[in-house]
């Protein structure tokens, strides 16, 4: 790794276009192992899914009156919520989960989170009304609360371990390949060209003041690839808006956890004792 991040650091002083090329194919071409990319049989042996466009679907999991979408992050995929799903009661929800272009069972080529915004828009718009939850993981929550600006009747979303900043996101894979300044610039540019949506446009936390559903945010403090500066960002912004933290679990494994588990039925709880009473 460090011979290949010295040669990338010549590379990019010698080549800048072709350093951006060669960085912008690793970062939108998801990584998903073969052994997880069929991997949740408690899913997929319902045999019920619902396509969403040409590249995406959504596996159903048929239950109660009340609907939540679940969405898997970057490189992530629907098994990453099994745990959790073992916690929701199907006699009171009925769970979508939602599977990103590039990231099935067949690696079908690359994405970005410009697809996941208009992928996440495709699901809700074929799901229908009410949806009663929103769920989401890494790049997959920051593109449910793009969307929940756009979504005002949905009244709950979770959104676990969100990117805020993209300039940022982007300025990290930069620093890690030791890119030059002209390189750099040059992946910021052509990210922003692939996405389709400018960095300021794309901003979490200020897109975020626009959301009126009520926001559950979890991180982890020790998260290593998004850090917990932009759960704060976005805690900050949002007008209802809860924070959990959690220490130690990182990006992935608190989806796993009892405690977060326990403190997303806590929040959901009082939302369906408030429509019962109504």
């Amino acid at each position: 790794m460090k011979a290949f991040l010295i040669l990338m650091a010549l590379f990019s002083r010698i080549a800048p276009a072709r350093a951006c090329r060669m960085a912008l194919k690793m970062m939108t071409t998801p990584r998903v192992a073969a052994v997880r990319r069929d991997s949740n049989p408690a899913l997929r042996d319902a045999g019920e899914f619902m396509p969403v466009g040409t590249r995406a679907r959504c596996w159903v999991r048929p239950g109660g009156p009340r609907r939540a979408l679940f969405v898997h992050g970057w490189s992530g995929d629907v098994s990453q919520f099994h745990a959790l799903l073992e916690t929701v009661d199907p006699s009171d929800w009925t769970c979508f989960v939602l599977e990103m272009p590039g990231h099935g069972v067949v690696a079908d080529g690359p994405s970005s989170v410009g697809e996941f915004i208009t992928t996440v828009r495709a699901a809700l718009e074929q799901m229908g009304e009410p949806v009663d939850l929103v769920v989401g993981h890494s790049m997959g929550a920051s593109a449910l609360a793009f969307v929940l600006a756009e979504r005002p009747e949905i009244p709950q979303a979770v959104l676990i371990s969100a990117p805020t900043d993209f300039r940022a996101v982007v300025g990290r894979m930069a620093r890690f390949l030791r890119f030059g300044a002209r390189a750099r610039q040059g992946l910021l540019d052509a990210m922003a060209d692939r996405v389709g949506i400018g960095y300021e446009v794309l901003d979490i936390a200020r897109r975020g003041r626009g959301i009126e559903s009520e926001v559950l945010v979890i991180h982890d403090t020790l998260d290593r690839e998004v850090p917990f500066s932009d759960a704060l960002r976005l805690h900050q912004a949002l007008p209802h808006a809860s924070l959990f933290q959690t220490q130690g679990l990182g990006h992935r494994r608190l989806l796993e956890a009892s405690q977060v588990h326990a403190a997303i039925e806590a929040f959901v709880q009082p939302a369906a004792a408030v429509r019962v009473s109504a």
